[in-house]
């Protein structure tokens, strides 16, 4: 006879594993990743007993997670996708809303300030005017310097997030590698034993780290062992290096997440790709740093235009016009644009200086100046990674112009700079333009809205010529040497009907002869080639058909308090091409980078819809295949309990045959 009583024991042994396996899902089922434990039977091996096998009993053979490893891993991916775009959208959204509002952008501004030169200019001897200018170009700076905060505002909350997720990917990987050593022991070598509520535990950890980057997975044996995106080894067995924020080699106000290991560490921000801090770090390269230097590069071609264009003129005291705003080549300024790398050699005390050239041909990216051996030196521009210029040495104090602005070395300083084989600089034209920006000018009176030129015909003439002042621009020349006067006092004198020569009106001394005259026409004189006798930073305009002997008086332009043309053009430099390579003014330049704000905005918002409905789904599947199900296992216990029940039973009819055999034999 089959041993009953064994098989009956087998069946209440299984079973109650089975209830506590459905009881233990029910107790579960509201954990956040948990996976549904199933328990898995075996008939135990037949007993060959008077020529037949005659069963055994059952063997709760083992108690298995249910899960999808494909599903498992897409749902680390949309966890990374997701957050990724959430973060970038949530930053986005900041940005936008500062330049398209328009009490906190700078639209408005700009407006205004080149809005009241124009009204001041109308009528340029009204003081009231002038002072409206005045407070307007305070007020630009205000703006400009809000700005500027609020982005720096930004940059610092970065820098708090990327310490607090170096800190949560470093609890997370420790956690990861403790449990890699906890199933390591638990299973014990032998495979088929799964600790089912160590592999939830592990996997829960690694979710949470897919929601803050992206992380490869890679099994080996029970151990799993994690990578970032681009393949830095973050967790191998029981070994998980340490995450940490440091600063940046260049910037000082700029963090880098870093892993730790014996002591060694590595920056690992370009192989840090998704989650949140691929969402931190993709904003900040894209959208933050872009804004930075977009607005630096409008708030540098203001300053500078207008700069030039007020020293150009005359203002209300007769003298030559001065700084409207700070200059941007103030020594300061220049040191501002290039800072060097923390681990130069500490031998070098190389300086380096930016000095703007031409505020049009700025672009809106960073550069990096790497010296090499001999003097060698190439300068890169990081927006694409191109070469834009390079030298073999030695190197000298001005090394390079490109893209409108001048690196310009500390050799000749007193002591001199040295520059060491290695030595690296990050140079950012136009990234603090608007942090340095400064209303400079206090007096009404210093807006030059005057020509400090004045052309007139003599009275003597025969001719119909009439002359006319022209345009002024270069007032470094020496007939502007003496404050207040030409030096010398022009006369112009027809020799022909075609021809004339320029004087000096206080003398017989002919400064420039021949020059050609076209009659009938408006000509232009006076050169704009500094190699010429005749160029003098300005020029004039001349119609009619002059005879010979006919004369033009030029004198600097005192008294001459009515005269708005300088501020004219002041007030025209608002629609102005004078940026991107002379495609764009002043509105337009930062109204396109409105637009790309709100462009890849817009486009986070879409990413962000479609991750979260991604990433639902996906966890839908998952907990349709993993998750708890309280009326299956309700029905489970039901099962499992009358199974259990019914070998008790059998242990009953087993106890009553043994009794009965026994019976029979006393």
């Amino acid at each position: 006879m089959a041993d009953l009583l064994r098989i009956a024991t087998s069946g209440l042994v299984a079973y109650q594993g089975a209830l506590a396996t459905a009881g233990h899902n029910v107790s579960n089922a509201s954990v956040e990743g948990y996976s549904r434990q199933r328990a898995e039977f075996a008939t135990q091996p037949a007993q060959f007993l008077s020529g037949s096998y005659i069963g055994n009993g059952v063997l709760l053979d083992s108690v298995t997670r249910v899960v999808d490893e494909f599903v498992t891993s897409q749902l680390r991916t949309d966890a990374w996708v997701y957050n990724q775009a959430d973060t970038l959208r949530f930053y986005n959204e900041q940005i936008d809303s500062i330049l398209a509002d328009p009490d906190v952008g700078l639209s408005k501004r700009i407006d205004s300030f080149f809005n009241s030169v124009q009204a001041a200019s109308a009528d340029p001897r009204w003081l009231p005017g002038r002072q409206v200018a005045v407070s307007e170009a305070v007020a630009l700076q205000s703006r400009f310097s809000a700005l500027y905060t609020r982005l720096a505002d930004i940059n610092s909350s970065l820098n708090a997030r990327i310490d607090t997720f170096a800190d949560d990917i470093s609890g997370l990987a420790g956690n990861i590698a403790r449990l890699n050593q906890q199933i390591e022991v638990a299973v014990g070598g032998v495979v088929a034993d799964q600790p089912n509520d160590l592999l939830d535990e592990r996997e829960r950890y690694i979710q949470q780290l897919a929601e803050i980057v992206d992380v490869q997975v890679v099994t080996q044996g029970k151990s799993t062992n994690l990578f970032l995106g681009k393949g830095q080894a973050l967790v191998v067995g029981s070994l998980a290096y340490k995450a940490v924020s440091v600063t940046d080699n260049f910037d000082p106000t700029r963090k880098q997440l870093a892993l730790v290991l014996n002591g060694a560490s590595r920056v690992v921000t370009n192989d840090t790709t998704g989650g949140k801090l691929g969402g931190v770090l993709q904003f900040r390269e894209q959208v933050l740093d872009e804004s930075f230097n977009a607005i630096g590069r409008v708030a540098i071609g203001i300053a500078d235009d207008v700069n030039r264009q007020n020293q150009l003129g005359m203002d209300l005291d007769g003298d030559l016009g001065a700084l409207v705003f700070s200059d941007v080549n103030d020594p300061e300024a220049a040191r501002f644009r290039a800072r060097a790398a923390a681990d130069n050699d500490p031998a070098s005390t190389g300086g380096v200086r930016i000095f703007i050239d031409d505020p049009a041909l700025l672009t809106t990216s960073n550069y990096q100046l790497d010296i090499g051996a001999g003097g060698s030196w190439q300068l890169f521009r990081l927006s694409d990674s191109n070469i834009v210029a390079s030298g073999a040495g030695p190197l000298t104090d001005t090394l390079v112009t490109v893209d409108g602005f001048t690196v310009d070395l500390n050799l000749s300083e007193v002591p001199p700079g040295n520059f060491v084989a290695g030595d690296s600089f990050i140079i950012e034209p136009t990234r603090r333009g608007s942090d340095t920006f400064r209303a400079v000018i206090t007096r009404p009176e210093d807006f030059a809205f005057a020509q400090p030129v004045r052309a007139k015909n003599d009275i003597g003439n025969i001719g119909d010529g009439v002359i006319a002042t022209g345009t002024t621009f270069d007032v470094t020349t020496p007939i502007f040497a003496v404050p207040g006067a030409l030096t010398p006092p022009l006369l112009i004198r027809f020799t022909s009907a075609t021809s004339y020569e320029v004087r000096d009106a206080r003398a017989p001394i002919v400064l420039a002869s021949n020059l050609p005259y076209s009659p009938g026409t408006t000509n232009t004189l006076f050169s704009t080639n500094p190699g010429d006798p005749d160029y003098f930073g300005f020029q004039l305009t001349l119609s009619g058909s002059p005879v010979a002997g006919d004369l033009f008086n030029v004198q600097y332009n005192t008294g001459g308090t009515a005269d708005n043309s300088n501020g004219l053009a002041l007030a025209a430099l608002q629609t102005a091409d004078r940026l991107a390579g002379g495609s764009a003014s002043y509105q337009s330049a930062y109204g396109e980078l409105a637009g790309f704000v709100g462009t890849v905005t817009r486009q986070s918002r879409i990413e962000t819809d479609a991750g979260k409905a991604l990433l639902e789904q996906t966890n839908q599947t998952r907990e349709s295949i993993s998750g708890v199900n309280l009326d299956e296992e309700a029905a489970n216990l039901i099962r499992f309990e009358q199974a259990y029940n019914a070998s008790a039973q059998v242990i009953a009819i087993a106890r009553s045959t043994i009794e009965s055999l026994f019976d029979a034999f006393r």
